[in-house]
């Protein structure tokens, strides 16, 4: 027998990567883990009637979140983060036979971020970020030999970049292609570190004093990536060494599989996301 789910309303809260105002509220102060707690207190209780019947989530913080954040009869459907979900059986072909480095560029800070949409000064300037991390490619390059070429943001596709990378190779809407077929990954909070962990990708990341001097959510973000991953951190202002990078580059196996559970994943069969909709929310089986 084919029946529906039922749920007239389905959401979806598959984040793929952790940041500041995750559940155990890292880089908050206290008023605004308080005011948090009451927000959501409001949201699970005053808007139950427009709340999701069921969520697809991925990664057991994520679970979490949506306990925090949902009403408590909503269901939960295990799932996986988008990005994830698209390297499950991936057949996307690689746009070069081999890339050699591969930076996972956001926009920061030369195009305008939706943190900032809301009016909120971009408290990092372009010429304290570009030139040193340019440096920081050249010392990849230089020290163990991996050129890097820039994955732009789906957000700055086929916009100019030249401005800030050069004449380095930036290319658009490849960009787990690119992951896939790298030798090294350096980013800052990038989602797209999913497809480093997914992969089984070397990871660095990068940071500078600008950004560890800014109250933005990026200094947190970055930290939370590395002790989640366990990739060391680069402050491009600062000195480092070929030894630090070689060192960098070990992966921590088991820090990417406890990524993979907390953030990535709730499933155990490698299902991607549309398999799961099709068969556990669209079509089940009794």
């Amino acid at each position: 027998t084919i029946r529906r789910s039922g749920a007239s309303v389905v959401g979806f809260s598959t984040g793929g990567v952790p940041n500041y105002a995750s559940v155990n509220g890292v880089g908050q102060r206290n008023l605004q883990m308080v005011l948090k707690k009451v927000f959501h207190f409001f949201k699970r209780n005053s808007l139950s009637m427009a709340s999701a019947q069921l969520v697809l989530v991925g990664g057991s913080e994520e679970v979490s979140r949506v306990k925090r954040d949902f009403f408590r009869t909503t269901k939960i459907c295990a799932a996986n983060s988008s990005d994830f979900s698209m390297t499950i059986n991936s057949t996307v072909e690689p746009i070069l036979d081999r890339v050699e480095s591969v930076f996972l560029d956001t926009g920061f800070p030369g195009f305008l971020r939706d943190e900032l949409l809301s009016g909120k000064p971009e408290l990092v300037k372009a010429s304290e970020w570009y030139p040193n991390l340019i440096k920081f490619f050249d010392f990849v390059e230089t020290n163990v030999g991996l050129k890097t070429l820039i994955a732009s943001h789906p957000k700055h596709d086929g916009r100019d970049h030249s401005e800030f990378f050069g004449a380095r190779k930036v290319v658009g809407g490849q960009t787990l292609s690119l992951v896939r077929s790298s030798q090294l990954v350096i980013a800052t909070n990038s989602t797209s570190i999913s497809f480093a962990v997914a992969f089984s990708k070397p990871l660095v990341l990068v940071t500078c004093d600008a950004i560890e001097q800014a109250q933005q959510p990026k200094k947190f973000e970055i930290r939370s990536c590395s002790s989640e991953t366990g990739a060391r951190i680069f402050n491009i202002d600062r000195e480092y060494t070929e030894q630090d990078l070689r060192e960098a580059m070990v992966i921590d196996h088991a820090k990417y599989e406890s990524y993979k559970r907390k953030y990535l994943t709730s499933r155990t069969d490698g299902k991607p996301n549309y398999q799961v909709l099709l068969d556990e929310v669209i079509f089940a089986e009794d």
